[in-house]
């Protein structure tokens, strides 16, 4: 296993959704126990982001926001401050395909590095990444700043940005991060689901 925590947020409020996007199917598993059993087999340490107990899932445990109303980044500062490694990967709960082979590669990136997060183009994936306690300094400046977007603490720790080929590696990126925020989402996701993807073999470093 590696020497990191995975944390998996779902304090989001499922507003274009119209209900929990953590309770939804998209196979048979909810978006929430699909992310847990996806991760639990790298990872010893699974923390649940959300307000309040959060469907009793075995071998993980939840944390709330220490700063209500922030949202995610809310949610990442929280968790990592209670978590029992430094090391930690972030996802979202809403997104169906987990790709733990790619989250392990981004663990493995992290020595010299506070923070690793995948980029395609100008667009980041914060919510599919790895940040350090080493981020907390950072999270907490933007956090009092006023500034909610992850993306807004980058500039201030040493970030290590994964490029689409070392992305593609792993499997197609549009499918690893696509994420379910409404109706048609969950449409589309569960007809995805019943596609066969084409698995890769990452190449030796």
């Amino acid at each position: 296993m590696l020497e990191a925590a995975a944390v998996v947020l779902a304090g989001g409020k499922s507003t274009r959704m119209g209900r929990d996007k953590a309770l939804v199917r998209v196979t048979e598993n909810r978006m929430l126990e699909g992310a847990v059993k996806a991760l639990a087999p790298e990872f010893p340490e699974i923390i649940i982001s959300a307000n309040g107990s959060y469907h009793n899932i075995p071998g993980t445990r939840v944390i709330p926001d220490t700063i209500p109303g922030r949202g995610p980044l809310g949610g990442i500062y929280s968790c990592l401050a209670e978590s029992g490694h430094l090391v930690n990967f972030v996802a979202a709960c809403d997104m169906p395909f987990i790709d733990a082979r790619l989250a392990a590669y981004l663990v493995s990136l992290i020595p010299g590095n506070d923070a690793v997060i995948p980029r395609i183009g100008e667009y980041y994936q914060p919510l599919f990444a790895v940040y350090t306690k080493k981020c907390l300094p950072a999270i907490e400046t933007s956090l009092k700043g006023g500034r909610n977007k992850i993306i807004s603490f980058y500039p201030n720790v040493r970030a290590r940005f994964v490029s689409p080929d070392e992305i593609r590696q792993f499997g197609d990126p549009d499918r690893i991060f696509f994420n379910v925020n409404t109706p048609g989402d969950l449409d589309r996701a569960q007809k995805m689901a019943l596609q066969v993807p084409q698995i890769k073999v990452p190449e030796e470093a």
